[in-house]
């Protein structure tokens, strides 16, 4: 009752920008900003110093002077209906106790609760962050596409879908990794089997394709891997990442994401870690990055206390013998 009550609202907020998504469509708009890191200027282009440069939820970014004023509206819209701040009267907390309580703004902005009706728990502030991430690339000329790992109810990965639509762009696609059936249980003494007894995090694949629907989003620049990421990533058909959002809270699933998708991550790119106050996730990526020798600085996300992300400035060769021991060697998850 309460997931029919949530699409409907969903859809009659789609329904009223339908017109919007059509103008922007149509228009001839090249829409693109980068963020203050300007010293990384070996992937920008020339195009760039035709911008203006302005502030955006505590971001500094750059814009085409003739940037159509709808693309902010529309964005900000979807933005927070994803997250449920658009629904605010009747939004609510489903809590840890499994009891519903009211919505604390406060905390829903920077997603430290999980929504009753919002599609997405990760909030307002690493929803900023992946439309600067997928600005910042398309500014930088940054080939591949985005792709989230973890996604539940589909609400980030409909968000950055709205972007590149408003942004015009036809070239960048959106895909979800995901069991589609919540997380998996412990495969090394690395993680417990917490995660998978939460059922409120077990979201089923035609739950997240109806979201689409509702927002009109679902089109052939979707696609989906479904499975546990230790079997879906390694026959996930995307070829190159422009942007890559984990979100897998395990240190198992947080390295699954990496030994598989960091490779495909172009220079350039951003890699964004929804997780990152979580220890075992935070574990997973500090190994990763010493077996490997990255030194790209982990940055803060405006405004958030959770996420983390990093700019890839140097290319790798994964180190697959650091896997393996992470692998089942007595069992693989199936769809």
């Amino acid at each position: 009752m309460v997931l029919s009550f949530t699409h409907g609202i969903i859809l009659g907020f789609a329904a009223g920008f339908i017109l919007v998504l059509v103008i922007l469509n149509e228009s001839s708009y090249s829409l693109s900003f980068v963020s203050r890191f300007t010293k990384i200027n070996l992937y920008q282009r020339s195009n760039i110093r035709r911008m203006i440069n302005t502030s955006y939820d505590d971001n500094q970014v750059f814009v085409f002077p003739d940037e159509c004023p709808l693309v902010r509206a529309y964005l900000d819209v979807v933005r927070d209906t994803v997250c449920g701040l658009a629904l605010r009267t009747r939004e609510h907390t489903f809590g840890y106790d499994n009891q519903i309580h009211p919505m604390d703004i406060n905390q829903r902005i920077k997603g430290l609760d999980w929504p009753l009706i919002g599609v997405t728990m990760i909030g307002q502030k690493r929803l900023i962050n992946i439309e600067w991430a997928l600005r910042f690339v398309i500014a930088n000329e940054v080939s591949g596409d985005f792709i989230e790992c973890g996604v539940w109810r589909g609400g980030s990965s409909i968000f950055a879908r709205a972007v590149l639509k408003a942004l015009n762009n036809k070239d960048k696609h959106v895909w979800l990794a995901d069991s589609f059936q919540g997380l998996p249980k412990a495969r090394t003494k690395n993680d417990n089997d917490n995660w998978s007894k939460m059922e409120y995090l077990k979201v089923s694949l035609e739950e997240v394709q109806e979201n689409f629907r509702s927002f009109n989003l679902l089109d052939n620049h979707v696609h989906f891997c479904k499975g546990y990421f230790v079997d879906s990533l390694p026959r996930c058909n995307i070829s190159q990442i422009a942007v890559l959002r984990m979100d897998g809270d395990m240190y198992e699933s947080t390295m699954d994401q990496l030994f598989n998708l960091y490779s495909k991550l172009q220079l350039g790119g951003v890699i964004i870690i929804d997780d990152y106050a979580i220890t075992e996730c935070k574990r997973a990526i500090h190994d990763f990055r010493s077996w490997h020798n990255i030194t790209d600085k982990i940055q803060l996300i405006p405004g958030d206390q959770i996420g983390r992300y990093w700019i890839k400035g140097q290319n790798i060769e994964v180190q697959r013998n650091r896997y393996i021991p992470l692998i089942s060697s007595t069992k693989h998850y199936t769809q």
